[in-house]
């Protein structure tokens, strides 16, 4: 038959190309698509969209003539017309794959697939039955589910793309096969539908074990939810780094024999001693990588009036800069200490904002106002940020060594023989601990934190205050603070504990900014000798010397080689388990208590400090009862304990990202809880639970930790307002990304990981807020994840947007009862620290959160019902309350007030939180653990 083609079909072609091409260059030129794949479906949607929407006249007239196939329509001019943009859709399908999303394309369901149907569709116009070819198009009902899940993950459903595609493509298909092949007079039809039934048998055979699996994932995940402390976000990248690892590393790294031959699965983080040039080369290769493919990139340049062929012109030349060592800061050598502090997370942003420092460079015009929108964010020389410090010549000592060697003590002994002085603490504990002790010296002593602010009673104790603030009030000579609220004011002598904080991703800006800015005539900072070199680099910047006091542990301390060989049985009163989440927590304890009738203190870091400390004060005291400690990383600063043997359950942790190990500094410092000072005990040792991470546990007590390379900066307020003029119809959260990717920092600094911050923002950036009110609140010690603090920081904000008085009562809304699981004990948790947010605004916004007194009553009343819910045998199989009835309505009653979410809005998705917590299971553990 000569080779024909009817003008509708080829109008149909013509239209088809047009739209399919205009709408997918609109949307990827958009960026509200984030990967290739969700690219590569934007042709397939939009195509079924219309196939199937074509087919249902087709289908409407073959069910009334009661599927009689032999009364059908073959060609009509819609069916032409449908059939070519159906062709358009198959070609134009390979030709943008193959630029834009190439890695999507496989051999079956692209190459295979869409050749063979172009050939089905030629085959069909030219032997005149393209109306039975449109019938068919109600076969792409499932594609479209497939796409909207695949366009947006929270739309997908499984079961109904399988059940959807059984009915449509296996069940009514072998219906038509059948009456085609008995009742139709077109006896080539039947052939054309049993051509490309195979291939359907063969997608639902997948889809079918995809669903099995994934019923298999989902009861592994729910188990690992009971087990686990972390979101269910978290349970699935765990799941996916144990897929990815398969079974434990080995020892030997295979980058490290061939760097340029080998990709390394970088889903579990290496040790850090084993970060290398060549684990840096491979991260940077992985990260530039990303950097091209990623829309969300795209999106974060556009933000700065970048177009998308700017975008990949220019990034590509970035990379390939990048990629040949031409860009200093990327070499592989100066992203050892990143990758180690951060990961390859941090990487991959580091790698953004160096890309706009090479915009800077090589293409000024490309991002308007390049020139002034990098001075506004030079953050170069923060010394600069305090002149009054400049003016004092200060003395600068350090006090340096392990765990239990004496360095704060003699601090703090120079600090209470000075005429004024304060001590900056790592958290509230520690101040606290501080403030208790000068008091009971007889030195008269305030004390300063987020939430509680506590000033001498000059008058009682007889003496004369140092001076008055602009308010009247006194003002002490001696403070306890805890170092993100050091006042701004001069004295003598100044203690800054932990100093090695200066490094940390998300709190290391206090510490720089404390080093820099306190007016004090001698500074005493405390910490590991890991900080030194850097100190020194800053302090020579600001034309100060630094005097090192170097000092060893006090007391002995060895890494005991025998393990526990997994048996709770072997624990022994004065120990300290170690574990990394909550849930095994309690599970320990349990575990301790009934193979060894020793009761357990717990110490975990979502315990109020006060009630910590009660924790450790039972540990502690050697009539108590309490024999026995099973905590967190919580112990490894700020508590006093009587150890005389730690045991680590793993050498790895979830970070929120990846499974870390544990770093060298962070393992001293636990271990070296053991055996402290003037305990009673002549040796403190170290081990493990297994056998098999003695070695490793030995290997890293006997390291030191990595030199500190950058120390922490948060931009000043002024700053941030300053370039939000800039950008006035940018959400605040928004605004915080872009200031992060354009900002520039010298060698000895890095901007600290805001992520928290910018979670905040998100939460309240609706409610009209000032930039000023905003920075404020993106600061408030809380996380977001908690839907109980959530919820309490949008009742506040919306108070401080309104400009009215919050009472405490209008926020606090405390379960009645007390928690009989350990969800229930959860609630109580997460209540204090909305307390806590409390609090803390009404000493940033006193005028509207007027009711302290009230709210320290309730701070009181949770500590206490916190602490008589650890004392509770293990209630985790008690009958359960509804947490609806738990906690919900105290959620309602709290928002109500400002229209806020109500209970059923907040009890389903705090539910789900609470219910899919998660950090180490020991099974999975030994799947992706460093060994």
């Amino acid at each position: 038959m000569e080779l024909w083609l009817p003008a509708e079909f080829l109008v149909g072609v013509a239209l088809g190309s047009l739209v399919l091409n205009a709408i997918f260059h609109t949307i990827r030129c958009s960026g509200t698509l984030d990967t290739e794949k969700q690219l590569s479906w934007v042709l397939t949607f939009v195509a079924c969209i219309v196939l199937t929407l074509g087919s249902v006249p087709y289908v409407l007239l073959t069910l009334s003539q009661g599927l009689d196939v032999s009364k059908l329509v073959l060609t009509d001019a819609f069916s032409l017309v449908l059939l070519g943009g159906f062709l358009s859709y198959l070609i134009w399908d390979l030709v943008l794959g193959l630029v834009y999303y190439k890695s999507a394309i496989t051999i079956l369901t692209g190459y295979v697939h869409h050749v063979l149907y172009i050939g089905l569709a030629l085959f069909s116009v030219t032997h005149g039955v393209s109306a039975v070819f449109c019938l068919m198009f109600y076969n792409e009902l499932p594609t479209i589910i497939l796409a909207l899940g695949s366009l947006r993950k929270e739309w997908r459903s499984d079961l109904l793309f399988t059940t959807t595609f059984f009915c449509t493509r296996i069940l009514l298909h072998s219906v038509f096969l059948y009456k085609f092949y008995w009742y139709s007079d077109v006896r080539f039809l039947w052939k054309l539908l049993l051509l490309v039934f195979p291939m359907h048998l063969y997608w639902f055979y997948g889809a079918a074990r995809l669903q099995v699996k994934r019923r298999r994932s989902k009861r592994l995940s729910q188990k690992l939810s009971s087990e686990f402390n972390a979101s269910p976000e978290e349970t699935d990248k765990l799941l996916e780094s144990a897929n990815q690892a398969g079974s434990a590393r080995p020892r030997a790294r295979p980058w490290q024999a061939n760097p340029h031959s080998f990709k390394p699965d970088l889903a579990v983080a290496p040790l850090e001693s084993e970060i290398d040039e060549a684990y840096a080369r491979t991260a940077r290769t992985e990260q530039l990588d990303s950097f091209l493919k990623d829309s969300g990139v795209f999106r974060r340049c556009a933000c700065f009036g970048i177009d998308q062929k700017q975008f990949d012109t220019w990034s590509a030349k970035f990379a390939d800069a990048a990629s040949s060592d031409k860009i200093e800061k990327l070499k592989p050598a100066n992203l050892i200490a990143l990758l180690a502090r951060g990961g390859k997370g941090t990487l991959g942003d580091f790698i953004v904002n160096q890309f706009f420092a090479y915009l800077a460079i090589e293409a000024p015009d490309v991002v308007k106002n390049t020139k002034f929108l990098r001075e506004i964010t030079d953050l170069r020389f923060p010394s600069e940020w305090a002149p009054d410090a400049r003016k004092v010549q200060r003395r600068i000592i350090m006090h340096v060594g392990p765990t239990n060697s004496g360095k704060t003590h003699n601090a703090l002994q120079r600090l209470r023989a000075a005429k004024s002085g304060i001590y900056c603490s790592p958290l509230r504990l520690l101040a606290y601990e501080v403030y208790n002790r000068l008091i009971s010296d007889g030195i008269p002593c305030a004390l300063v934190t987020g939430e509680d602010r506590r000033i001498p009673d000059f008058e009682k104790l007889g003496i004369e205050p140092s001076g008055y603030t602009v308010t009247g009030q006194p003002v002490s000579r001696m403070v306890s603070c805890t170092v993100e609220m050091a006042p701004n004011a001069p004295y003598h002598v100044a203690v800054i504990d932990e100093i090695q904080m200066i490094a940390d991703q998300s709190r290391g800006w206090a510490w720089t900014n404390a080093l820099l800015s306190l007016r004090a005539d001698e500074i005493h900072l405390c910490g590991e000798p890991s900080a030194v070199p850097l100190v020194k680099r800053i302090c020579a910047s600001l034309d100060e010397e630094v005097e090192v006091h170097e000092y060893s542990r006090l007391g002995m301390l060895e890494v005991s080689p025998a393990s526990l060989e997994g048996k709770w049985s072997n624990v022994q009163k004065g120990d300290c388990v170690v574990a990394f989440s909550r849930r095994e927590i309690f599970d320990i304890k349990t575990k301790i208590e009934e193979e060894t009738g020793l009761r357990c203190a717990v110490i975990y870091g979502a315990l109020p400090p006060e009630t910590r400390a009660e924790q450790a004060r039972l540990f502690n005291d050697p009539d108590s009862g309490y024999d026995v400690l099973v905590a967190s990383d919580a112990v490894g600063m700020g508590i006093n304990l009587k150890i005389n043997r730690v045991v680590f359950t793993t050498l790895s942790k979830w970070d929120g990202d990846m499974v870390r190990p544990i770093s060298v500094s962070q393992t001293r410092q636990i271990g070296g809880r053991a055996g402290r000072h003037n305990s009673g005990v002549d040796k403190g040792q170290v081990t493990t639970l297994e056998a098999v991470d003695v070695s490793r546990l030995d290997e890293v007590m006997g390291l030191q930790p990595h030199q500190l390379r950058v120390a922490g900066l948060k931009p000043p307020t002024e700053v941030i307002e300053v370039f939000s003029r800039q950008f006035p119809r940018v959400p605040f959260s928004q605004l915080w990304s872009m200031f992060c990717d354009i900002a520039s920092v010298s060698d000895n600094y890095f901007l600290c990981n805001f992520r928290d911050q910018e979670a905040i923002a998100s939460t309240i950036g609706h409610l009209g807020l000032s930039i000023r009110d905003m920075y404020q609140f993106i600061y408030a010690p809380i996380n977001c994840r908690d839907a109980i603090v959530r919820n309490c920081l949008v009742h506040c904000a919306t108070a401080v947007a309104q400009r009215i008085e919050c009472k405490a009562a209008s926020a606090i809304r405390l379960p009645k009862g007390k928690p009989r699981t350990r969800q229930e004990l959860i609630a109580f948790e997460q209540w204090h620290r909305a307390i806590t947010l409390y609090l803390w605004l009404s000493f940033h916004f006193p005028e509207t959160f007027t009711e302290y007194d009230e709210a320290l009553v309730f701070k009181g009343q949770c500590e206490e019902t916190i602490q008589a819910g650890l004392l509770l045998p293990d209630s985790q199989g008690a009958p359960r309350r509804s947490f609806d009835s738990f906690v919900g309505k105290g959620i309602a009653k709290s928002e109500n007030a400002l229209g806020a979410p109500e209970a059923s809005e907040v009890s389903d998705e705090f539910t789900a939180k609470i219910d899919a917590k998660l950090k180490a299971l020991n099974r999975l553990r030994k799947m992706v653990e460093v060994k």
